[in-house]
């Protein structure tokens, strides 16, 4: 009996041309079929509607709406390496990264009070439930995040707030309109996923990736120490590295039509963004991190109108944090070996890449002078 087989569409300028067109390759799509039963928006939605709600949305990710909180992402990373400095040593992607990347999300989404839920969660949404439970290997589950989603919109409705002053992102989502109609409980849920899913485990392992570099190249963190200027390309060549999203699924433009619940997965498309960022015609030494190479657009946000629409906050989240930093370095070191677990995948000639899945633990120490 034949399997068969996903298509993945491999290298750089293959992506490139497949993620613009959704015409052939579309997002119309239900991913997650395991633990959710709405879509993602406008992640999985083709233009006009992907264009509707992202145009509804993409205004609280602008650059200048983000760049207005850099002060408080940076106290609060000062918060959080302080209480390190404290205990004299953490797991960087459980004790700091995790932490740090709900912290700036409370602040972007003005909800304050959901840090310690949130924070509950673990990295993921999906594996909430076992991270909560202590429950190992972790299940995945939508309850959790069903439940907050029940409530919060919930609430919303029932307690409008049109004060953009105070408002915090469900009053806002729950009062978007598209077409003159207010959009549904279903689409709201869609849109609340990627708000809290789409910058979580990603950006989790960025911060963690980028204090380990920085941990055992002491070269570049005395070079970014004095070259500001350079944090920004410095975040897109670790994002390039670390290509957080390494695939993503399409499904051809004839099998649109068939219901999600009866769609063959394994006819989907791969889009390959990690074989993209290794693409050695592009990056010739693809599996190292050169901060000093010239900057070339990766493929870590995506491309074409699907491109990821966080790629701000992560900029700015992960610029205060690096200024935090290397503002006064706070000699960590590494307590005991990384343990990382790597990952391989194909590039355009079948060549195996391999890049980094996750950090399992990135333990660290201070210098005993620096123990407060």
């Amino acid at each position: 009996m034949s399997v068969k087989m996903t298509k993945e569409i491999r290298g750089y300028e293959q992506v490139r041309q497949a993620a613009k067109d959704f015409g052939t390759y579309s997002s119309d799509l239900l991913g997650d079929r395991d633990v959710r039963t709405y879509r993602q928006l406008p992640l999985e939605a083709d233009p006009p509607r992907h264009t509707q709600f992202r145009e509804a949305v993409q205004s609280l990710l602008m650059s200048d709406a983000i760049a207005k909180h850099r002060a408080e992402f940076a106290k609060h990373a000062e918060n959080l390496i302080r209480n390190i400095a404290k205990s004299g040593s953490a797991e960087i992607s459980h004790d700091f990264a995790l932490p740090y990347v709900i912290g700036c999300l409370t602040i972007i989404y003005n909800r304050p009070q959901d840090y310690d839920e949130w924070l509950a969660w673990g990295p993921d949404v999906w594996t909430a439930q076992s991270h909560m439970h202590g429950v190992q290997p972790s299940v995945r589950s939508g309850e959790v995040l069903q439940a907050y989603l029940d409530r919060v919109f919930n609430y919303a409705e029932a307690n409008p707030n049109q004060d953009p002053e105070t408002q915090d992102i469900w009053d806002f989502v729950s009062q978007i309109r598209i077409d003159d109609a207010k959009i549904s409980r279903e689409e709201m849920q869609g849109i609340a996923n990627v708000l809290l899913a789409g910058g979580r485990d990603t950006v989790i392992k960025l911060v963690t990736g980028l204090v380990w570099h920085l941990i055992k190249t002491p070269a570049d963190r005395a070079f970014l120490a004095g070259n500001r200027e350079w944090f920004n390309r410095t975040i897109a060549e670790m994002v390039r590295y670390l290509s957080p999203l390494p695939k993503m699924e399409r499904v051809l433009a004839e099998d649109v039509h068939v219901p999600d619940v009866e769609r063959d997965t394994s006819q989907y498309v791969l889009l390959s963004f990690v074989s993209a960022n290794y693409d050695r015609e592009i990056w010739p030494d693809a599996d190292v991190i050169d901060i000093h190479r010239d900057r070339k657009p990766h493929l870590a946000f995506g491309f074409g109108r699907h491109s990821c629409m966080g790629m701000n906050a992560t900029e700015h989240e992960v610029g205060a944090l690096l200024t935090v930093l290397l503002d006064s370095w706070p000699d960590w070191q590494f307590d005991g070996t990384p343990e990382i677990i790597w990952a391989t995948a194909l590039d355009k000639d079948g060549k195996t890449i391999r890049y980094i899945d996750r950090f399992a633990n990135l333990r660290v120490k201070i210098s005993e002078q620096n123990v407060l």
